[in-house]
């Protein structure tokens, strides 16, 4: 974890962090405990009765695991996680306002590029979407 957010980490969440799976991408999702609890249960606050939702909640919650940074801001990655993220030797961690997102460098920067190329396109609806982030 950079330096800049484990002192804040260590504060709001006693150094305490969850790891889990992204249903939508091949990355996975660092969550402070605090920013967690809040997560969990609107997750289980979804009417499970639904397919669709009970299927999310398996995978985000199912893979859930909890742990604990140690003096240097280290952890060790659970083999399934690093598994489902296909993370090698190089890892980009991505800030995501309350949670962050870990991604193999190299799967990154395929996304990247790929969403980048979208965002430049001629499609209508993008740049009626961009035009907003921008203002």
């Amino acid at each position: 974890m950079p330096a800049k957010y484990r002192e804040s980490i260590a504060e709001s969440a006693a150094g305490q962090i969850i790891i889990t799976v992204d249903h939508m991408d091949k990355c996975l999702l660092v969550y402070p405990m605090d920013h967690w609890e809040k997560v969990e249960r609107t997750l289980m606050s979804l009417p499970n009765m639904n397919r669709r939702v009970r299927n999310m909640q398996r995978l985000i919650l199912g893979h859930a695991a909890e742990l604990e940074l140690d003096g240097q801001g280290r952890i060790l990655l659970p083999a399934p996680l690093r598994d489902y993220a296909g993370l090698g030797k190089k890892a980009v961690l991505v800030g995501q306002a309350t949670k962050f997102e870990l991604w193999d460098a190299d799967v990154w920067a395929e996304a990247r590029d790929s969403w980048l190329e979208e965002a430049q396109s001629d499609d209508d609806e993008a740049n009626a979407l961009l035009d907003q982030v921008s203002m």
